[in-house]
């Protein structure tokens, strides 16, 4: 798993970067070692914007949160994230509604 933090306008202190590895031990559960994770930290008119982008087997996940403080965002982001984990998850393991086609052998 590849973890890349990236600020816009803003740079991301070693704090924030120990805490958002140690809040993503919650995705690494989920993920494959070949995922690789972006967050990108923005500040902008005194708000800081967290996008998180999870890229997969070829799936891609993204969640985003704006407040006035970026490890705030951290615990907002990384939920919304399992959120849609878990909701692919399940249409993935749902059965297909109706029937299985059953096919009748023709008669001689």
């Amino acid at each position: 798993m590849k973890i890349e933090i990236f600020g816009k306008n803003y740079s991301p202190s070693d704090s924030l970067k120990a805490i958002t590895e140690k809040k993503c031990a919650k995705l690494e559960r989920r993920l494959d070692e070949d995922a690789e994770i972006n967050f990108t930290v923005t500040l902008e008119n005194g708000d800081y914007t967290t996008d998180l982008v999870v890229v997969t087997k070829g799936i891609t996940y993204r969640a985003s949160a704006m407040s006035d403080s970026p490890f705030d965002n951290i615990d907002i982001v990384i939920p919304r994230l399992l959120g849609q984990m878990r909701k692919q998850k399940d249409i993935w393991e749902k059965d297909k509604k109706g029937s299985p086609n059953e096919y009748d052998e023709g008669e001689e």
